[in-house]
This record gives C-alpha cells, structure tokens and sequence, in this order.
C-alpha cells in the first residue's frame, strides 16, 4: 500500500505533496527530516507518519503549532482516505494510492458425504483388533 499527502490550501506558500515511501516519515524543517517544510510555523520535528500492517497513522510530535486531522487537534490517529490534516498553516488531504489488495478467495466448501444412507454406531467403530503375540 502506497500512500501521500496532497495539499489542498490554495492561499499561503505552496507545500511539497508528502509521499510515504518508508514505514516512517519524519515530517518538520529539520534538514535531517525525510520530509521538509521550510516554514517558520512548522517545528523542526513537527510530526511523523508511521505505516503498520494496513493502516497509516499520524503522530504529533510536540509540535508549536500542532497537528489537526478533520479539524480536530491530535497526538497520534489512524488516517483515513480524505482526511484533511492540518501541519501548521498547511491543509492536505489523505490518499490511498493504487488499487485496493485483493479480496482472498472463500475457502472450498468440505467435500459432500457419499451417497447411501450409512448409520454408524459407536458399537461399530469400536472392533476389537487381535494384536499378535
């Protein structure tokens, strides 16, 4: 699974598409951060995305200015195709991108009984067998 950021603020500086190409995403102004935001409201470490199994998650990181999903603050949550996130001035939107992983096929159903009308008691099964001396 593949994921970005796309930016969705039409007004202000234009901000990079976030893609995540790693399990994680160091997001800030930091020159050491995977991705960079050169702006004075973004903190040096401002928030990361982490990847786990089939979900992608956002963390603040402390930030100044904090991080909204929906319009809400956070500290860390679960995204969701078309959330809008909020990293200081700058609005994007979640994406998934590729085509959805494929749904597993449903298992084959157990084999059908032999035709016949076979009643089997316990009496039946419990032969005694002659071991040899």
């Amino acid at each position: 699974m593949s994921a970005r950021l796309v930016p969705i603020s039409v007004s202000g500086p234009q901000a990079p598409v976030i893609s995540l190409l790693r399990p994680v995403a160091l997001i800030g102004r930091h020159p050491e951060c995977d991705i960079r935001i050169n702006s004075p409201q973004v903190s040096r470490r401002h928030c990361c995305l982490a990847q786990a199994y089939d979900r992608i998650f956002i963390r603040d990181l402390g930030s100044r200015h904090g991080v909204l999903v929906n319009g809400r603050p956070i500290d860390e949550v679960a995204l969701k195709p078309g959330d809008e996130i909020a990293i200081a001035q700058f609005i994007y939107r979640f994406e998934i991108v590729g085509s959805p992983a494929p749904i597993p096929a449903a298992p084959p159903a157990p084999p059908a009984p032999p035709a016949g009308n076979f009643q089997t008691t316990m009496d039946e099964l419990d032969e005694l067998i002659p071991l040899d001396d």
